[in-house]
């Protein structure tokens, strides 16, 4: 909606150390330099909305072949394709990227007149010009032509705008990015990742372009300025990935910044200062939780058996068990092994079949620090771009210039090595093994594990009894950095005793993680895999419908996946194909709001609404 927008700017305390007042006006404001400092704050704050990364975006607003909605009661949702132009999901991610373009706006009439540093002035300047950018950016990818407003809304009666032709929307996102990558500081400046610092500038600005080069414009000049935007984040050597995938998880759960890997983040952190605004990033995804110690989770949304598949696997049988091992650590990170233990709260795994229900898992709240855990919000951060897409990203371009070349596959193989454990130090666990007559006598109930020693960390499991003796050790967690096999402390209790087991590490420089020959051999092999590992190494993070729909291929991919469902899946979770099943053309972009169509007599709706 293009109405009058108050210019409500809420406290998101990360960016700025005043508190503002509940609503100011132009007149008579921007006077001082605190006072644009929290002019820039209501700037950033939408990104924080429920309507926007708060969840919509990364839940109802992502789904595609790797996932679906696991509430089976509900009946219609944007989610599952068969909503009408007046659902409020759809109608309050509009208002609030026109309401955060308002905002820009204002902030950017006004600024000039503010007595400041220069210094300090022209890079609050640049970071609203870039998120006015990257709110139509939002705005064209969702819904295509949109209304293009550069200056304040100056009435609440100034609501009649013409749709702007895609290409010119793209046109005034880039000149705004660019301008912005002039003004705003360098890598480093702060402690923390929310702030708009010139690599993330440089790093949307090559997402930018790598959209304008697929659907619907396909302008494949813009691949050479994807090379060129994501080449000055490589070349700046200031970001460099976690050795650790999980680590990079853990950190935004735990509260610590990662600016090496994590280049922007939208700020749910309470840990400093004062932040207030929280998010759902871990509850409304996340491992199903109905209390502590782990913290509330919906589990809302599960994984699709087509996306398990698609990581490399290798079938072990331990103690008679078999079970299905990854030596790519983003498959059970990102894909919960385990579930929770209703009544022992304990780490269960899932059996080898048991696909369905298993969670995205990427952001756990038993890694959240802050001593409440609310059950409605959490105070996870929501990554919005990593240094692994800004690697990915200049292969997939350069490789549709150049086909493969060595550089390009370099870089994807750092991602892939990443996922291997080969960038970290030492090993993690493969499995644990009960060796023949180690299985102990006399357990009722399982006892506890603890894995101990071994230079390593993080490793957890749990065991399973039977006949009084423990019959198997379930690895909940693979830990990481183990230069030599832990040792498994089994607890001796009354009600058992005398069970051993060992400790089978990955061993690392066994594994082949690069591509192989055939996935290099020509342009079309390269792309398949470029585009296959940013599936693996960004799932779940608002980026594979955008992915799809810019190669052309979400319908196709929906379609695909509701078919795979229906083969795949037990009879409980057959109705995860819905969302394949209803969507239809039309789907690539949402339907232009009701209310924006009801009050702007020049507006025109998307096709087949």
């Amino acid at each position: 909606m293009l109405t009058m927008s108050a210019l409500l700017f809420s406290s998101c305390e990360k960016f700025l150390d005043t508190t503002p007042k509940d609503t100011l006006s132009p007149k008579g404001y921007f006077n001082t330099a605190a006072e644009a400092e929290v002019a820039l704050a209501g700037v950033y704050d939408p990104l924080g909305k429920n309507s926007t990364y708060g969840r919509k975006l990364f839940f109802e607003l992502d789904i595609a072949d790797d996932s679906f909605v696991a509430l089976s009661n509900w009946t219609q949702n944007v989610a599952l394709f068969n909503y009408n132009p007046s659902d409020p999901d759809v109608t309050d991610l509009w208002v609030a990227l026109y309401n955060a373009i308002n905002r820009a706006n204002v902030l950017l009439e006004n600024l000039p007149r503010v007595q400041m540093d220069a210094t300090r002035k022209k890079a609050i300047e640049g970071q609203a010009l870039f998120l006015r950018g990257y709110y139509y950016f939002l705005l064209t990818n969702y819904w295509g032509d949109v209304p293009l407003r550069l200056s304040a809304t100056s009435a609440v009666n100034d609501v009649n705008l013409k749709r702007a032709p895609y290409k010119e929307v793209y046109a005034q996102i880039v000149a705004d990015m660019e301008k912005a990558a002039e003004l705003v500081e360098p890598a480093g400046t702060y402690s923390y990742g929310s702030r708009v610092t010139q690599p993330v500038v440089w790093g949307i600005l090559a997402r930018v372009n790598l959209k304008m080069a697929g659907a619907p414009l396909r302008d494949a000049s813009r691949f050479a300025e994807v090379v060129k935007w994501a080449g000055k984040v490589i070349d700046s050597k200031f970001h460099v990935l976690n050795p650790d995938y999980r680590d990079v998880f853990i950190r935004m759960c735990n509260g610590t910044y990662d600016i090496k890997e994590t280049i922007w983040e939208v700020e749910f952190n309470r840990y400093n200062e004062s932040q207030a605004e929280e998010g759902s990033v871990g509850v409304i995804n996340g491992i199903s939780a109905n209390a502590e110690p782990y913290g509330y989770s919906y589990g809302a949304k599960h994984t699709t058996d087509y996306y398990f598949r698609q990581f490399k696997a290798d079938l072990l049988t331990v103690n008679g068990v078999q079970i299905s091992h990854s030596p790519d650590m983003r498959r059970d990170w990102t894909i919960g092994p385990y579930f929770y233990d209703a009544v022992s709260r304990d780490k269960v795994n899932y059996g080898l079949t048991s696909i369905y229900n298993r969670y995205d898992a990427k952001w756990r709240r038993e890694y959240e620090k802050v001593e409440t855990r609310f059950n409605g919000s959490s105070t996870i951060n929501f990554p919005l771009l990593r240094y692994s897409d800004v690697l990915l990203m200049y292969a997939e371009a350069d490789n549709e210039i150049n086909g493969p070349r060595q550089e390009a596959i370099d870089y994807v193989n750092l991602v892939r090595r990443r996922a291997y454990g080969k960038l970290s130090a030492g090993e993690s666990i493969k499995y644990i093994e009960v060796p023949a007559n180690g299985g102990g006598s006399g357990y009722t109930i399982a006892p506890k594990v603890e894995i101990v020693g071994g230079g390593g960390i993080g490793a957890e499991a749990t065991a399973a009894i039977s006949g009084g003796k423990v019959v198997f050790i379930m690895l909940t967690n693979t830990g990481s950095g183990y230069t030599s096999a832990p040792s498994v402390v089994i607890s001796s209790q009354d009600m058992g005793s005398g069970a051993t087991a060992r400790v089978v590490l990955t061993s690392k420089s066994s594994l082949v993680s690069d591509l192989q020959a055939d996935q290099i051999s020509g342009q079309e092999a390269f792309r398949q895999a470029i585009r296959k590992e940013r599936s693996l190494e960004l799932g779940y993070e608002a980026l594979r419908r955008f992915d799809l729909v810019r190669w052309g291929d979400y319908i196709s991919a929906m379609k695909n996946v509701a078919n795979d469902i229906l083969i795949t899946a037990p009879s409980a979770y057959t109705y995860a194909a819905r969302h394949g099943n209803n969507i239809s053309a039309r789907d690539t972009v949402l339907a232009i709001p009701s209310r924006e169509m009801l009050l702007n007599k020049d507006a025109r709706q998307n096709n087949g609404w």
